[in-house]
């Protein structure tokens, strides 16, 4: 079970929602830039985004139009393959990833699915355009050198191999099982990523939720580890989602030593792992 490796890794899960809530400036990457360029782990990437949406009055949420500040931070780590993961059995070569509400961007998902099995971007409806847009524009090297290839072995690459799939997945209203439609039954769901979700109180319980829901598609013995990245900006909805994921899973806040470069104490960032909760008869072997 992932919750018992949690345990044997960090310790007994946090059982204290309440966390320290900085006054740094945080937010968007650059909120009025219609194309993002970054440089992260030796790779470059031109990102579209929408000032103009994340300014509209679309009622659903326009959060996802734009790229937030943490998401590079938590893409370096990532990229840089960070022992804990690794120890944990969670980012390697056959790991498949789904990462819930990734933005127009996408950043995540470019970096880490050429490392992975399978990655699996989800967001709704309205970023999907953008999104898939970003993901052609940064993968063409990458569908170049495979369309090219004159390798004859029978693991020969295809011409979406490391580019990150992309699903509408709402967290109101759609039903997790939606992801079987592009992960094959009998693979397994080892990493969900949550980058910067939690910032409304009235969509934690939908999100909380869905997290249960996927952990749970491969059956009651899930394998499948949570990780949750966020910027500490309201006190109340903190704990209010924290307080949710504990009433489902057992959550550990990363260790300092554990962490990437600029998540650590004082960024403003906090980064969690979380399982699904044993059988309280697990729990007493």
């Amino acid at each position: 079970m992932a919750s018992q490796r949690l345990r044997d890794y960090l310790g007994p899960p946090s059982e204290d929602a309440s966390e320290d809530i900085p006054s740094n400036n945080l937010g968007f990457v650059d909120s009025k830039l219609n194309v993002v360029e970054l440089e992260i782990a030796g790779r470059d990437f031109a990102l579209q985004q929408s000032p103009g949406l994340l300014n509209s009055s679309r009622k659903t949420g326009t959060t996802g139009a734009v790229l937030w500040k943490i998401t590079p931070l938590l893409g370096a780590w990532l990229a840089s393959s960070p022992k804990l993961l690794s120890e944990l059995d969670v980012l390697h070569p056959a790991t498949t990833v789904v990462e819930l509400g990734c933005g127009v961007a996408g950043l995540l998902g470019l970096l880490l699915s050429k490392l992975v099995k399978c990655y699996v971007l989800t967001d709704q409806e309205y970023v999907m355009r953008y999104l898939r847009e970003n993901i052609s524009n940064n993968t063409k090297a990458v569908k170049y050198y495979a369309n090219k290839s004159k390798r004859s072995d029978s693991r020969r690459a295809t011409s979406d191999e490391g580019v990150p799939k992309t699903l509408a997945l709402d967290w109101e209203i759609d039903r997790a099982e939606h992801l079987n439609s592009i992960i094959a039954p009998q693979d397994s769901i080892d990493l969900v990523v949550l980058c910067d979700c939690v910032y409304n109180d009235f969509l934690i319980k939908p999100l909380v939720q869905t997290c249960v829901d996927v952990c749970s598609l491969r059956g009651p013995d899930s394998h499948t580890i949570v990780l949750i990245a966020q910027q500490l900006r309201t006190d109340s909805v903190v704990e209010l989602f924290l307080e949710t994921m504990m009433e489902h899973f057992d959550v550990w806040r990363v260790p300092e030593e554990r962490i990437g470069p600029g998540l650590g104490s004082g960024s403003g960032y906090v980064v969690h792992l979380a399982a699904l909760k044993q059988p309280s008869r697990d729990r007493e072997m």
